[in-house]
């Protein structure tokens, strides 16, 4: 007779155990988020140079660059990538060419949808007087077995793994991008959205990349004008700024702190692969930026990070 009360009394405990398991995970989750908001800040260092190293290891790079909000050049990283010597415009006409990818023209506008194949025909026919750039994380989504051919860098830890690859897709949080293009493409001059911050690494070929701190913004004309050919009697602003270039060449990465204003240009034919990136150094930045264009989505992000679990539920459920 007393084996169901005795039942009951587990039953009671299992449910306070949970309770408090989650109450628990909330208090660590809000400790944490406090901690977060006075720890990450939007900083920078001011350069007159990229510095490139070698050797260097995660609390270097921390300390002297993702903390203090300083690019650097990175160039002993992916030379051991399968990538380096496989990416080829062969390889991706072969194995991805059915693939469709976004094609934007000296801008960060989407100009038409092509095909790899198509798009590869482009380069190599040489005919056209467009600058066609294919800048697409499609790519990685539609062959993952790219993500065979490359390792994250250890630099670079990304809290947007934690989450379905379909969600990230469906708000354009899907990365890692696959860059091809030809000489003289480009994406037009921009600032990672949401103040994510970057890594950019050269497969083929070089870009010149020109950097402005986050305080030139006034300057800047919200990316309108053309970096590499400044028309100053349109924007005369821009002469009050401080760029500084660098060449990205093959086998290196580049890091690119949030805030920092880029604009990036092709020397020659290249494939490259970059990722946005989300982690403790711009992650309050990245919450409040969202929040400010959806409140209800800004709040719910923070907290799917801290839960995956919750995040693939209201996703599958269609709440997000």
């Amino acid at each position: 007779m007393k084996l169901p009360i005795f039942s009951s009394d587990i039953t009671k405990w299992i449910v306070v155990i949970i309770i408090l398991i989650i109450v628990i995970r909330l208090f660590i989750y809000i400790l944490k988020r406090t901690w977060h908001k006075t720890k990450c800040k939007l900083s920078w260092t001011p350069i007159s140079v990229v510095e490139r190293r070698s050797n260097l290891s995660y609390n270097e790079f921390v300390r002297e660059y993702a903390s203090v909000g300083k690019p650097v050049i990175i160039t002993d990283v992916i030379k051991d990538w399968k990538a380096m010597t496989k990416w080829t415009l062969d390889f991706f006409q072969t194995e991805c060419g059915s693939i469709e990818c976004f094609v934007k023209e000296d801008s960060t506008k989407i100009e038409k949808i092509m095909t790899i194949a198509d798009y590869i025909n482009y380069i190599t026919a040489g005919n056209s007087d467009r600058r066609l750039y294919l800048a697409n994380s499609g790519v990685v989504s539609d062959y993952p077995q790219l993500l065979k051919d490359y390792d994250d860098p250890i630099y670079f830890p990304n809290w947007l793994q934690r989450l379905p690859k379909k969600l990230l897709k469906k708000y354009d949080f899907d990365y890692p991008d696959i860059f091809i293009g030809h000489k003289d493409t480009s994406i037009g001059l921009h600032q990672d959205h949401y103040y994510g911050s970057a890594w950019l690494g050269m497969i083929k070929g070089r870009k010149q990349i020109v950097l402005f701190t986050p305080d030139q913004e006034e300057f800047l004309y919200d990316g309108k004008i053309d970096i590499f050919k400044p028309d100053l009697k349109k924007f005369p602003l821009y002469a009050k700024t401080n760029p500084v270039e660098v060449i990205l060449e093959t086998g290196e990465i580049l890091y690119i702190p949030s805030g920092w204003w880029h604009h990036v240009k092709n020397i020659e034919v290249s494939i490259a692969i970059g990722s946005y990136l989300l982690n403790e150094w711009n992650s309050e930045m990245v919450f409040q930026s969202i929040t400010q264009k959806n409140p209800i989505k800004g709040h719910l992000f923070p907290l799917i990070l801290e839960f995956p679990w919750l995040g693939k539920a209201l996703f599958y459920l269609g709440i997000i």
